[in-house]
């Protein structure tokens, strides 16, 4: 791993995780152009009209509506016009109100349907328009890498909401293992995932696996398990490998779904992450923990069972 004395203190900006990836996205009111690095400013015509997509979708589909409504306003004007008798344009006078009325009470309740139509239809009319978009974006980003790392980084974390490819993670996580981490920055790793064995990523994982353990999950051990071999080759691999299973050992289901990664690297694990390993076993004897445990009695017995730290039976470890 980097040396951590090489590395560039910053301070990352919060990331605004949004349910849904496209809600990022900004359209320009003037020129039609997208872009997803939340400016004010268009960055193709340089006007300040940039708007929410799903608010141009709630436009456009309000646009539609008070066009049906106009259509049906002109349709019963133009039956009182053809109307013969008083009484028929009465009539005709009252059908169309109440026509509008129905009209208007029905598009009311099915506004949220007819946004997301509309939403739909905005992406596919502009589907070269948004893929310009982002590509313009990327460049932007781009050209802040030798200038301005965080202002890149971020950048790209934003893109990567919508672009995934490893080639954006690859560049995130070169970028991030520049920066002096920090626990209580706003960082991700699931999304940084790639499809192969890529050492910068191993690192990554090797740095909140001392940091920020919590972010490592399901689909960080199985990559990790993956390419052990490899990640053994690496420089400081062992010691990455070491601080990943004490990662799992902060819950239970970790432990046991990868217990074979855990017993091959119980040995070098600090004594608080081994301490809680062993009032884990010790507190669920019935559990099938396969070789791990017979593992763990081992390691006890030659480095701590004289300890006093593990004399206490009834502790449990609390601390992740």
């Amino acid at each position: 791993m980097n040396n951590r004395n090489s590395k560039t203190p910053v301070f990352l900006k919060s990331y605004d995780k949004t349910k849904y990836r496209y809600e990022k996205l900004k359209v320009c009111k003037k020129c039609n152009a997208f872009t997803i690095l939340g400016d004010t400013t268009c960055p193709n015509c340089g006007k300040p009209h940039l708007i929410p997509v799903e608010e141009q979708a709630e436009r456009n589909a309000k646009h539609a509506m008070h066009t049906t409504v106009l259509i049906a306003v002109c349709i019963g004007l133009i039956s009182i016009l053809l109307s013969s008798t008083l009484l028929q344009m009465v009539l005709c006078g009252i059908a169309s109100i109440v026509l509008i009325g129905v009209l208007w009470i029905v598009q009311r309740n099915v506004l949220d349907a007819e946004c997301l139509r509309a939403l739909d239809k905005l992406f596919h009319a502009n589907e070269k328009n948004v893929q310009d978009g982002i590509i313009h974006d990327y460049k932007a980003a781009i050209d802040n890498w030798d200038t301005d790392k965080q202002r890149c980084y971020e950048m790209l974390r934003e893109i990567g909401t919508l672009l995934h490819n490893d080639m954006i993670r690859i560049r995130q996580l070169t970028l991030l293992q520049a920066f002096l981490l920090r626990k209580d920055m706003d960082l991700e790793l699931e999304p940084l995932l790639v499809r192969k064995y890529e050492p910068v990523l191993v690192e990554y994982i090797g740095e909140l696996a001392k940091i920020k353990r919590d972010l490592i999950k399901d689909r960080t051990f199985q990559y990790i398990m993956a390419y052990e071999p490899e990640i053994m080759g690496q420089e400081q691999g062992r010691d990455i490998l070491t601080a990943v299973a004490g990662a799992a050992v902060r819950m239970k289901h970790y432990v046991r779904s990868y217990s074979g990664l855990v017993r091959r690297y119980a040995y070098n694990l600090p004594k608080d992450r081994f301490l809680r390993l062993y009032q884990m076993i010790e507190q669920y004897p019935n559990e099938d923990w396969g070789r791990l445990s017979e593992e763990v009695m081992r390691i006890y017995t030659e480095k701590y069972q004289w300890d006093p730290d593990f004399q206490q039976k009834g502790q449990r470890g609390h601390t992740i």
